[in-house]
């Protein structure tokens, strides 16, 4: 199941992955032990796997976060504003609940980021979306 895409922002590839709220229901539950922060494991591109540390930021609207490993991946990973990450749940009976990111990178020359069936159409101040038909 799709989480969220998300074209990276400067702050994101130089401090910390902003969750959007609507993926909060797909998260472990913040409660406990664990009531500002869980530890996620995410599967790269490549069968990589990576343990990220979501975080609640209070303050001016409450955030999800990922700050903890989350530079190591940008720089292993290349990352640069205007790319593009999706993330996905997948629950799996035997291995339980895994994670699992994408990177899609932005191709300057074109203005066009590709997403799975779908064509991120990017300009300087407007992102519009392009559904493409699987052929």
């Amino acid at each position: 199941m799709q989480l969220f895409v998300k074209v990276l922002t400067p702050i994101e590839v130089e401090r910390r992955l902003i969750l959007p709220r609507e993926s909060l229901p797909a998260l472990p539950r913040f409660e406990g032990s664990h009531e500002h922060e869980i530890m996620l494991q995410v599967k790269d591109d490549v069968g990589n796997l990576r343990k990220f540390c979501c975080k609640k930021r209070y303050g001016g609207g409450d955030k999800l976060v990922i700050e903890t490993d989350w530079i190591q991946f940008v720089n292993s990973e290349k990352l640069r504003p205007g790319d593009v990450v999706a993330f996905y749940k997948e629950d799996d009976r035997v291995s339980g609940t895994l994670y699992r990111i994408e990177v899609k990178r932005r191709n300057d020359r074109l203005g066009l980021i590709f997403v799975q069936s779908s064509i991120l159409v990017t300009k300087p101040s407007k992102i519009s979306l392009i559904i493409v038909d699987n052929l």
